[in-house]
């Protein structure tokens, strides 16, 4: 062990001189300095101090100076031995993985949660949003542009036409739509038969839920006639100029035609159930790096339960992400939050009335096993480990 400098000077040799340039740290021990210009002689190095040799040197030096060099390696190879385990433990922290979204609205305040509590860097992810609709998103899963698809809705049609995608997670099971109608003459369901609703594209959400309702009240789909207009800023108006007869309408749109008479059909999220929002990931991934599937949805799962137990601060986290108006983001949290499945998955029941119906619409003769289109294995198992080890989010 290396010897404090008062040991040092006591040292009963005599082969400490006044060529032997040491000044004392906080901690006792020898530190270097400069060695004054007319010093002769040679020198030897050693890390954290020098020492300066005449040429009546005596090598027969007790190993108290070799000793102290030893010391200083020691500590040296620590040092960097610690910093190289920082930085490989740095390296694998960083993992980069692209994840696509349609937006990055209250519906999808799991994820903004997750990212701005740092969820995902615990888990040693770095996400990259990466903006894209249902339909673009599902091909670029498949073609491997993504790990994983938030537009999971989309991602169900393709794995009932027999792509190798599965749905590993749903946030969202009740959709936020209200079939409404501004014509006195339209008050109920059956109602609809022979009318026109307006719906923003075939297969979407909107589209979906109006017909999982129609066939809950017993009226046939095929005898309403959809019209696909694009966009919410279309189906708005012309609904409220009686172009259309009937739509599905979300809250902000309910909000702005509560100063014109109209007629509420269903609250569709009262009625039914389908994926609205969850996660895709290919077949591939899933079987190839389930870990990675796992380490997702685990810091993901701690998103969301941020998001529902703290109002205020995710309302805060989502207007950084959100650009719609401050009293928009609250409307949309309650509604988010209202439809939130308990744990991320969804009964055997329900799942098998969205894959009959997505069949219809993509006219699949014979619907897939929802056992090819789901798999909810990693998700329960996640709720299940932060339920057993009271794992709660803080603020």
């Amino acid at each position: 062990m290396a010897r404090s400098f008062k040991e040092f000077c006591d040292c009963p040799c005599r082969h400490i001189g006044p060529s032997t340039l040491l000044r004392i740290n906080s901690s006792g021990y020898p530190t270097p300095t400069k060695s004054p210009p007319l010093l002769r002689g040679r020198q030897r190095r050693g890390p954290g101090f020098r020492v300066a040799l005449t040429p009546s040197f005596d090598p027969g030096l007790p190993g108290m100076i070799s000793e102290l060099i030893s010391d200083g390696f020691r500590k040296l190879t620590y040092c960097c031995l610690f910093l190289l385990l920082a930085i490989a433990s740095s390296a694998a922290a960083a993992e980069n993985i692209r994840v696509s979204y349609a937006t990055l609205s209250a519906a999808y305040m799991d994820h903004i949660c997750a990212m701005e509590k740092g969820y995902f860097r615990e888990e040693g992810l770095n996400i990259e949003v990466i903006r894209a609709p249902g339909g673009v998103a599902t091909p670029g899963l498949l073609s491997g542009q993504f790990q994983f698809s938030s537009s999971a809705s989309s991602a169900v049609s393709a794995a009932v036409r027999g792509g190798p995608v599965k749905i590993v997670y749903t946030n969202l099971s009740r959709p936020s739509y209200t079939l409404v109608s501004i014509k006195p003459e339209i008050t109920s369901a059956k109602e609809l038969v022979g009318k026109k609703i307006a719906i923003n594209s075939f297969g979407d959400t909107g589209h979906l839920s109006t017909i999982l309702y129609l066939k809950k009240m017993g009226v046939n789909p095929s005898s309403v006639l959809f019209i696909a207009v694009g966009r919410n800023e279309v189906r708005f108006p012309a609904l409220r100029t009686g172009a259309i007869d009937a739509a599905p309408l979300v809250p902000r749109d309910m909000v702005l035609l509560k100063e014109q008479k109209h007629f509420v059909l269903a609250d569709l999220g009262k009625e039914i159930q389908l994926v609205w929002n969850g996660v895709a990931v290919s077949n591939r991934l899933l079987a190839e790096n389930p870990q990675l599937v796992e380490r997702f949805l685990r810091g993901l799962a701690k998103g969301r339960d941020f998001a529902r137990r703290y109002r205020d601060e995710t309302i805060a986290l989502i207007s950084k992400r959100d650009p719609s108006p401050l009293d928009a983001i609250k409307v949309d949290y309650e509604v988010t939050k209202a439809s939130m499945t308990e744990d991320g998955s969804l009964p055997d029941d329900v799942l098998r009335d969205e894959v009959a119906t997505r069949a219809e619409l993509t006219k699949v003769a014979i619907p897939p096993n929802i056992s090819t289109v789901f798999d909810y294995s990693v998700t329960r198992k996640n709720y299940a480990q932060l339920k057993a080890t009271g794992w709660q989010p803080v603020r």
